[in-house]
C-alpha cells in the first residue's frame, strides 16, 4: 500500500512493494517484472514515478533491463566481500531474503596454521562451519568457516541454518566483530564449488581470505568466501585521484 504522506519517496515505496512481491511469491532469476505502465496503473501514479521505481530496483541489483522487452529480475549479487557488514544484513539491505545450506558443521582438531591464528595449541577443538550461501534460494557464495570456540565456547551446538552467525556472536555471546582483514585471490572452482554454486565445470571464482577480530583483536573467525565472478561485482567506493598538485604539496 503505497502513503502518498509518507516522507519515503512514492518510486521508492513501489520498488520496496516489488520486492515484498518477489520474496513473498518466491520468484527466482529471469523472471519478467510489471511493465512500467502495469505499474502505473496499480499504483496510480506516473510512468515517469513508475520508470523512478523500477530505475530503483536495477540500481540495487534486483532487477535487470532488457531492451524492448522489459525489466527482470536478477540473479542475486553480492557487492561487497571483506566489510564488517555480514552475509545476512548485506542481503537483507539489497532486497533479497538470506538463507544458508550447511556443508560442514562439526567440531574439529585446528591444523597448525589455524591453531597459531588463533593463538591455541594444535589438535584444541575449533568449529569448522562450511556453508553455500543463498539469496532468494539462489547460490551465490560458498563459506569456510573456522571458529574459536575458545572465545565462543558451545557454538557448535547452534543451529545455522536460518539465523545469522553474526547475529548469534552478538547477541549470545555479548562478542563483537570490529576489525577484519581480507586480502582476494582468483582461481578456478572446484568441482564440488561448481556443483553448489551451479556453474560450469572450471570456472573462474573470487575467493576472500578474511580474518575477523574483537574490539581487542581476538581473533573470531578465519573464513575463506568463494564467489562466482559473474555474481560478484567488487565495489570500491568513492576515492580522490592524486592529481599533480598534491604530489607537490
Amino acid at each position: 500500500m503505497i502513503n502518498r504522506h509518507s516522507f519515503v519517496p512514492i518510486y521508492v515505496q513501489i520498488a520496496q512493494t516489488i520486492v515484498q512481491t518477489v520474496q513473498a511469491d518466491g520468484l527466482t532469476y529471469g523472471e519478467q517484472l510489471p511493465s512500467e505502465r502495469d505499474l502505473a496503473e496499480q499504483h496510480q501514479v506516473s510512468r515517469l514515478t513508475a520508470r523512478q521505481a523500477i530505475d530503483e530496483l536495477v540500481k540495487r541489483g534486483v532487477a535487470y533491463r532488457v531492451q524492448g522487452k522489459g525489466t527482470f529480475l536478477a540473479r542475486p549479487q553480492i557487492r561487497q566481500a571483506s566489510g564488517l557488514m555480514s552475509f545476512s544484513d548485506e542481503l537483507l539491505q539489497r532486497g533479497f531474503q538470506p538463507s544458508s545450506k550447511i556443508i560442514l558443521h562439526q567440531r574439529v582438531d585446528a591444523s597448525k596454521s589455524v591453531a597459531q591464528r588463533f593463538q591455541i595449541a594444535a589438535g584444541d577443538p575449533v568449529l569448522q562451519l562450511n556453508r553455500v550461501r543463498l539469496a532468494n534460494g539462489q547460490p551465490v557464495a560458498v563459506e569456510y568457516a573456522s571458529l574459536n570456540l575458545h572465545l565462543l565456547p558451545n557454538l557448535d551446538q547452534e543451529d545455522f541454518e536460518g539465523q545469522s552467525l553474526f547475529a548469534v556472536i552478538r547477541g549470545r555471546y555479548n562478542v563483537y566483530p570490529a576489525w577484519a582483514e581480507a586480502e582476494m585471490e582468483a582461481r578456478l572452482a572446484t568441482d564440488a564449488e561448481c556443483k553448489w554454486l551451479d556453474i560450469p565445470t572450471g570456472q573462474a571464482v573470487l575467493v576472500a581470505h578474511r580474518l575477523t577480530f574483537t574490539e581487542a583483536f581476538e581473533l573470531i573467525e578465519a573464513v575463506d568466501s568463494v564467489y562466482p565472478g559473474d555474481r560478484f561485482p567488487i565495489y570500491i567506493g568513492r576515492q580522490r585521484i592524486l592529481t599533480e598538485l598534491d604530489e607537490k604539496a
